[in-house]
């Protein structure tokens, strides 16, 4: 890119006719391997980031299957602990040169009105009383939110009110990993996307547009690729085939 970009240069001032690096097909990026927990690891990692300051975000993660950027840009107004629903409105982003402000959500599908489970209830409320502690001993010094025009209350922040970033919360995944004995090597913030997508679709046996609702992508086809274990499900949709398919094979539904 920096080899294009300084070339692009030449061809603007003449030196060169064409950009020989636009005849050049980009190298293939390799990632390393994307991790994503089974059901039962997810839940001793929830479980043993009950106690951390921001285990309410680990929560919002593994089991919700948030975006990191959508948990820390939530606000007690988007709330509604009664009925366990939360609505996303914004996200906490980082700017370069400026630092954590509350902006847009990545795409149209995260916003909307989410169904919280039970466990992530506990968890916010145990958040709201702990963040009124600091709030009390900040006092005046607690700063002020806003976004479009409107306040927000933000529901993560630090212990003088002020924005959580990604670092922080990465942290606190990895606090958790460690302390529910897993290797955190591979555990992020989006880990818990992942997770939760692949426990929905490869254990659950869940359809992947219900899915791609409940995490908020746009399209199904995103959702899918999030998925980084089929399970069982290669194995019965072939039982499913023979079953249906196969003249040599009984016409039942396998068990």
């Amino acid at each position: 890119m920096t080899l294009h970009q300084v070339l692009e240069q030449a061809v603007i001032h003449e030196l060169i006719a064409s950009n020989p690096v636009d005849r050049v097909a980009a190298p293939k990026v390799v990632r390393g391997a994307r991790r994503a927990l089974a059901s039962d690891d997810a839940r001793h990692l929830v479980g043993a980031a009950a106690d951390d300051r921001l285990g309410a975000v680990v929560a919002l993660l593994f089991v919700q299957g948030w975006r990191v950027s959508e948990a820390l840009g939530l606000g007690w107004e988007d709330l509604d602990l009664e009925a366990g629903v939360a609505v996303v409105r914004r996200a906490a982003i980082y700017v370069h040169k400026v630092g954590m402000v509350l902006g847009p959500t990545k795409n149209a599908g995260a916003s909307g009105t989410h169904h919280l489970s039970a466990g992530v209830v506990e968890l916010l409320r145990a958040r709201r009383k702990a963040q009124a502690a600091e709030r009390l001993a900040c006092r005046e010094a607690w700063p002020t939110h806003t976004y479009e025009g409107r306040t927000v209350s933000l529901v993560f922040t630090n212990e003088r009110g002020g924005l959580v970033n990604r670092q922080a919360a990465a942290k606190a995944v990895t606090r958790a990993a460690t302390r529910a004995g897993l290797d955190p090597q591979g555990i992020a913030t989006h880990t818990g996307r992942r997770t939760a997508v692949t426990v929905l679709y490869a254990e659950a046996g869940l359809d992947i547009s219900d899915i791609a609702r409940y995490g908020g992508h746009k399209g199904e086809a995103t959702t899918a690729g999030y998925v980084r274990s089929l399970g069982e499900r290669p194995k019965a949709t072939a039982a499913m085939a023979a079953s249906m398919l196969d003249p040599r094979a009984a016409h039942r539904a396998p068990t």
